[in-house]
């Protein structure tokens, strides 16, 4: 088949894909490592303690915030209507008995667990960190410099 100029229109090329070899969990799982190590050699320590510390930081607040504006609240509301304080005026050794005291007892359980995971945090990122410190090869900089074949020993 010719156009009207004569010229035979352009033949369509097709590209022969190339298929890459079949990625097992073995070299998935080796490329990961080492990317990982690469990132982690490459980055100096100081940076990661900082990103450690802001997002066991960040997490501390989001969990003391939510905790704060929203279970609290939700928490005093529920055990007001549950007490049966919400139903009539209620004397205010009644109020303290039925209703404060065991919503001063559940906030302070909350605020008990969440101390302690805050602190479980902290030291996992602590253990992060020390394990960074340790994997890390020292510095030539930080080393006792090797006595050149010249200079005699003491």
């Amino acid at each position: 088949m010719t156009t009207t100029d004569g010229a035979r229109p352009a033949q369509r090329r097709t590209r022969t894909a190339t298929v890459p070899p079949a990625r097992t969990s073995e070299t998935t799982r080796a490329a990961l490592v080492s990317r990982w190590a690469r990132i982690t050699t490459g980055t100096p320590v100081l940076v990661w303690v900082i990103t450690i510390r802001l997002a066991t930081v960040f997490i501390d607040y989001l969990l003391i915030l939510t905790t704060a504006l929203s279970i609290i609240p939700a928490l005093g509301a529920y055990l007001h209507q549950q007490s049966g304080a919400s139903l009539g005026t209620p004397t205010a050794n009644g109020a303290i008995a039925l209703w404060l005291v065991p919503f001063l007892f559940v906030v302070v359980m909350l605020a008990v667990a969440q101390i302690a995971f805050m602190r479980w945090l902290w030291r996992t990122g602590s253990t992060r960190i020390a394990k960074i410190k340790h994997d890390r090869p020292s510095r030539p900089e930080h080393q006792e410099p090797k006595p050149s074949k010249t200079e005699p020993l003491r």
